[in-house]
This record gives C-alpha cells, structure tokens and sequence, in this order.
C-alpha cells in the first residue's frame, strides 16, 4: 500500500490538483454551518447581556450589567482555543467539530434553563469552550482541504456567511426583549438547538487527508483521498485527474504542545501571538466603541444605535468584497494595508462632525475591518506546518480573547473619557505594532500550498 501510494503522489499534491467540486462546496458549506452557529454567540453576547442584566435587574453601569455575560463567554473561548487547538492534532481535526459543537450546543441549552444568573453565566463559560475550539479549527481544517490557489477565497466564504448571524440574533433578542423570562432564554435555546444541529450534519465530514499523512497513518490518508478523487471524476465525467506535482512532499511527525515553539516555527509563533494580542485592540476597540461615539457627537442613544446597526453592515460588505480580493494579494500585505487602511478612516470617523460624514466613515472602518479579519484568519493557520497547526493557530488565537479584555478597559478607562480622538490615537498605536511586525516577521503565503509556506 505504501509503494503504491508513493506511485500515485503524496496526500498534499493530490489534494492540490484537484478541480473544485461538490466536494469542496459540501465541506465548506459544514465547517461554515459550525462558524455560523458560534457566531450567534460571539457576536450577540451584547444583545444577550442586554437581556439578562434587565431580568435580573442589575444596576445601570454596574460591572454585572457589562460584563456578566461576555467575561465567561470570552473566558471560555480561551480555554476552548487552547484544549481543542491542541486536541486537534492530537486526535484529528474531524473530532474537534464533532466534541465543539456539542459542548457549545448543550451549554447554551442548559443556560438558558438556570433560574440564576451565577448559573447562567457558568454554562456560558462551558458554551464558550465549544466556541472558541471552532475558529481555530475552521482556519486549519479548510487551509488544509482547499486548494492554495483559492485557500483564501473559501475561508472568507465561510466568515462572510457568518457575519449573517449578528443581524439574526439581534432580531431574536427583540422580538424576545418584552417576554420577560424567556426573553433571553429562547435566543439561548436556538443557539443550542442550531449547534446540535450542526453537529447531526458534521457527522459526514471525513478527517484531513493532510493530517493523517503527517502522522503516518497513510493508508487511512489513501483510502479517503482515494475515495475523494473518485466522487470528483464522476461529478466532472474526467477519466484521469489533472497530473500529480510529486515535488510536495509532507514532514512525518507527531508533535507536542511544545513544539509551537520548534526552531522552525518559534519566530513565527512569537509573530503571531504579538499580532494577535494588539489586533483585538484595533478590531474590537472600534466595534465596542463605536454607539458611545456616535453619542458624543450628540445623537441620542437610540439614535446612536440605529446608526451604528449601519456601520456595522460594514462588516458583511467588506466581507463580499474580500473573497474577490483575499486570492489576488499577498496576505501579509492585505492585512498591513487594511489596518492602515482603517485607521485612517477611524481617525476621519473621530473628528467628523457632521452625521451623515461619521456614519459613512464608520461603516468604512467596518468594512476594512472584516476584509483585515479575513486575511489574518486565513493567515495565521497557513503559515504554520500540518503537524501543529490547530495547536499554534489555537494558542495564538486564545490571546485574543484575553487581550480583549485587557486593551477595551484600557481603553475605556484612560483614553475615552478624553474623546474619540484620543480612542483612535491609541488604536493607531496598536496599528503600527501590528504592521511592523507582520512587515518585519511575515512570510509571503498567496497561491503557495501550505507545505510550500512553512519550508
């Protein structure tokens, strides 16, 4: 088996010869239903907190009324990306989405079945485990099955389909805010209800290929590439797939915690857990800010809300936008100049004084935003190797939960009561770290298979 393995190719050139299919739609369209279903969490834990601080009564301003429900959700993103970062190469990537979704699916189901909100908040902690075990893995797994050539593409299918589920959330919560004891528990119960549904669906995802060659495992790796090729020729009425470039040849090597910080991929690590600790102050210290903003220009709080829900449309263009883009440009550029690109217009969102000029400044800000979330996602799992790359893309990504903690109450307690400007002075800070270490530490990624990036 291995000899006629050797004859046909390695797992990584086969994968990368392939036309896309139904296959490649049908995958992206299951890691996307898991990212889609998290999301509701990730991005509506605001809306939910709004919720529950009125049906407990907690005081207006209190730290329970703004961070009761978002500290155990972030708090268990981090521990989610750091535990299933690591099992994912230890037990494969297809485990990960099966185990993530069902933690998040039962946590946010029995949270909404507590009477208090001590309670409440310890089940959200547990959802967000099975959260923060998906954006790691969904970077990973998808950089690892689509073609290199459009690897950047499907990602930001995936993030751009996502997006939708704010919009969706907070019409729930709305619709729910009069209900008094369900009015938080029923977006909880759908969140839980879609994850294991999700979870039903993703039962047909098959492991990496990539992964298992790494391992060694290669008639496992064979069987399903095998199978994979065969379902392509039928769906395309090919008799022979295009020609295998023998030259991408995998590393064999199980790996440990430790080895994110290998010789080979130290500086990288270093790079990215630097990137990622600033870049949550440049994406959320926007998105977090942007309704008091608006308030103190002199808008009303409703009003301020209305438009910011403009503003943040942004994000979902910017996002359409990015998949016709992501492919075409060098990814360590792409996320050097959208941070640019958003500070600037940040910076002109700060000082504009007229309305209509704010909002159309703030939803560019949002739409640099996504595209700059896009290209760091899809980057911060290529440039790792096969062997480690959920763990590192975990451990890196885990530091962004945390530091968003950290960088928005620094924020919000030194620099906002001096104005919008001064928000935007340190946020300019947090761009020019990040781009001078993406500049300096990046390598080149578009087009380039992911065996290719990490030589």
């Amino acid at each position: 088996m291995a000899q006629d393995q050797l004859n046909k190719g390695s797992i990584a050139a086969r994968m990368e010869r392939l036309p896309f299919s139904k296959f490649h739609r049908n995958f992206l369209l299951m890691l996307t239903s898991g990212e889609w279903a998290e999301s509701l969490m990730l991005l509506g834990n605001g809306a939910v907190l709004t919720l529950v601080a009125a049906y407990f009564m907690f005081p207006k301003g209190s730290v329970l009324a703004e961070y009761a429900i978002p500290v155990p959700f972030f708090l268990g993103e981090f521990v989610g990306a750091l535990f299933f970062g690591w099992l994912g190469d230890k037990k494969g990537r297809r485990t990960v989405f099966l185990y993530n979704q069902l933690i998040f699916g039962f946590g946010m189901i029995l949270a909404g079945l507590m009477p208090v909100w001590q309670l409440i908040a310890l089940f959200v902690f547990i959802g967000g485990i099975g959260v923060g075990g998906e954006f790691p893995l969904v970077d990973s797994y998808s950089s690892e099955v689509v073609q290199g050539r459009i690897r950047g593409k499907g990602l930001a299918v995936i993030y751009t389909i996502a997006v939708t589920a704010a919009p969706v959330i907070v019409y729930m919560t709305k619709l729910t805010s009069h209900m008094g004891y369900y009015s938080f528990r029923i977006p909880m119960w759908f969140m839980g209800i879609v994850a294991i549904f999700v979870w039903l669906v993703r039962l047909r995802l098959t492991e990496s290929p990539r992964w298992l060659e790494t391992q060694g495992r290669s008639e496992e790796a064979d069987k399903i590439m095998t199978d994979i090729e065969e379902r392509i020729k039928k769906e395309k009425n090919l008799k022979e797939l295009p020609p295998v470039n023998r030259s991408i040849n995998p590393k064999i090597s199980k790996s440990s915690y430790k080895d994110i910080f290998a010789p080979d991929v130290r500086k990288r690590t270093i790079m990215m857990l630097v990137f990622q600790f600033f870049q949550s102050g440049i994406f959320y210290g926007f998105a977090t800010f942007a309704p008091g903003l608006l308030v103190s220009k002199g808008l009303t709080i409703t009003a301020a809300l209305g438009f910011a829900t403009i503003i943040y449309t942004g994000f979902f263009f910017g996002s359409i936008f990015n998949i016709f883009i992501i492919d075409k440009v060098e990814r360590k550029y792409g996320i050097i100049s959208m941070a640019i690109l958003a500070a600037i217009t940040g910076t002109l969102f700060a000082v504009a004084n007229n309305i209509t000029i704010a909002v159309i400044l703030g939803f560019l800000v949002a739409f640099f935003l996504w595209n700059f979330s896009n290209f760091y996602h899809t980057y911060q799992a290529e440039i790792f190797p096969t062997r480690i790359r959920p763990t590192a893309a975990g451990t890196v990504y885990s530091v962004s939960r945390i530091s968003t903690s950290i960088l928005t109450l620094f924020i919000a307690y030194v620099f906002l009561p001096h104005g919008a400007l001064a928000v935007f002075a340190i946020i300019w800070v947090f761009v020019l770290i990040v781009v001078i270490d993406i500049l300096l530490f990046g390598p080149r990624t578009s087009k380039k298979t992911v065996e290719e990036i990490v030589v």
